[in-house]
């Protein structure tokens, strides 16, 4: 090994190792519901694993350890297999898909693995311990053709998909920004999964690493080793951007929290206020039923007359008051937050909520859509306490590039539609009226415990 090489396979690893602290570190930021963040710790995996096996690379290479050479050798093809796969687990969960078909193709990578360690093993078992130090054949094809270059091009196609609904429905910077580090992914995918060792089968006796250094005369390293520097640079561009506009969007939730905090004060006020004018009222009914033909009976009536006006009048501020009339979008979260926490103090059913939603990167919602959906949400819940006869119910909003999905599920008796009250009916079509109103499609039914609810809002276009 050349000084060069040594220095570039220092620089590479540690250009991985970088990278995959850099992204693992990100976990810890608040920005939950945005797809690229929840899978950085894949990438962060990916990153350390690759480094750590291209510092092993190094040190083979370097042969510090001529007793272990062979053991070394195909434990680091191992370790570098794993990296891919992690790398794999990145694009897939970056894929715009809702959580049940998540789950089974999130399964893949192992599965892609453990077929790779299944004929690695096998090969050595068959042919020796030195079968793939000098036959590459099996790890060109399936872990760099299979898995590595298809690991990168995924995520590239992932972060494509992601960049277009962003430009679509909010940001062309971060857009442009998604798309640079796809391209840069399509770039590493050549160099680390098509760029390989000279072998007599194709198409690694056309496009090789030979043939890179006969061209451009310097080895892929240099490229590998920026790529890695390259990666953080616009994963630190894109984080930045949604750092701020979290930011701003905390700032309107702590307002939102302010304003909730005065109109319950003023709901605390008006309600003993009406009290005690209703208790007034039911003293003077009680002397009035005991002295039915008393002197002063009509002024009393009158002064009853007045009360009520007056409990009707401060009744109607209070119900205004505390009224949503039109919701923003960006508050659709809080608002529903509060009306769980308002349900589950007040009643035996535990309501879950869990909303996956970056308003930033996915799409927008009109404030008569966000209100729509508040009070969607807020009907199906009352019908669930009312007449479920359930224990719990979990209430879903998991925004995709399409649709807003919205599920509402409890594990009561569950509908029938043929035992509905009047009530029911009224509440369900007052749910199917409000979705058909913000454009969407509803869907009530019994399942094996319980009832589900399935609503699909799709998302409003804007000006740039």
């Amino acid at each position: 090994m050349t000084a060069t090489e040594f220095f570039l396979y220092l620089i590479y690893g540690y250009a991985m190792l970088t990278m995959g602290n850099f992204a693992i570190r990100q976990k810890d930021l608040k920005l939950t519901n945005i797809y690229l963040i929840k899978s950085l710790r894949y990438l962060g995996c990916f990153g350390v694993i690759h480094g750590i096996s291209e510092w092993l690379s190094m040190i083979i290479k370097l042969e510090f350890y001529p007793d272990l050479y062979l053991y070394l050798y195909n434990i680091n093809l191992v370790i570098k297999a794993i990296s891919f796969a992690f790398l794999l687990y990145f694009g897939l969960d970056l894929l715009s898909l809702r959580d049940k078909f998540k789950r089974i193709i999130l399964k893949i990578p192992l599965i892609s693995f453990l077929i790779y360690l299944g004929g690695f093993i096998l090969l050595i078992v068959n042919f020796g311990l030195d079968y793939h130090l000098i036959n590459s054949k099996f790890n060109i094809i399936i872990m760099r053709y299979a898995m590595g270059f298809s690991s990168c091009l995924i995520s590239a196609l992932a972060l494509f998909i992601n960049a277009w609904s962003i430009e679509k429905h909010k940001s062309l910077e971060i857009s442009k920004r998604y798309k640079y580090l796809a391209w840069v992914f399509i770039v590493y995918g050549f160099m680390e999964g098509v760029l390989v060792s000279k072998a007599n089968f194709f198409p690694a006796n056309i496009i090789n690493k030979e043939l890179f250094i006969e061209f451009f005369h310097f080895i892929p390293l240099y490229i590998k080793a920026f790529i890695g520097f390259v990666i953080i640079f616009f994963l630190m561009k894109v984080i930045e951007t949604f750092s701020w506009e979290q930011e701003e969007k905390l700032s309107r939730l702590e307002k939102l929290k302010i304003a909730s905090e005065e109109r319950r004060k003023l709901g605390i006020e008006l309600h003993d206020s009406i009290i005690q004018k209703l208790y007034s009222v039911g003293l003077k009914i009680e002397y009035l039923s005991k002295n039915k033909n008393g002197d002063r009976t009509k002024d009393i009536l009158e002064e009853i007359k007045k009360d009520l006006n007056d409990t009707i009048k401060k009744t109607r501020e209070f119900i205004s008051s505390n009224a949503i009339d039109e919701l923003e979008c960006e508050d659709l979260e809080y608002n529903l937050e509060q009306l769980v926490q308002k349900f589950n103090q007040n009643q035996s059913i535990k309501i879950n909520l869990n909303c996956k939603i970056c308003l930033y990167s996915i799409g927008h919602l009109s404030s008569e859509k966000s209100t729509q959906i508040y009070y969607i949400i807020q009907e199906a819940l009352t019908n669930v306490i009312k007449h479920s006869e359930a224990d719990y119910a979990n209430v879903l909003l998991e925004g995709r590039h399409d649709f807003l999905y919205i599920t509402v599920i409890d594990n009561g008796k569950g509908i029938s539609p043929k035992n509905l009250n009047s009530q029911q009916k009224f509440g369900i079509q007052s749910m199917k009226e409000r979705t058909k109103l913000a454009g969407g499609l509803f869907a009530i039914e019994k399942i094996k415990n319980g009832t589900q609810i399935r609503i699909q809002i799709p998302w409003e276009e804007i000006k740039k």
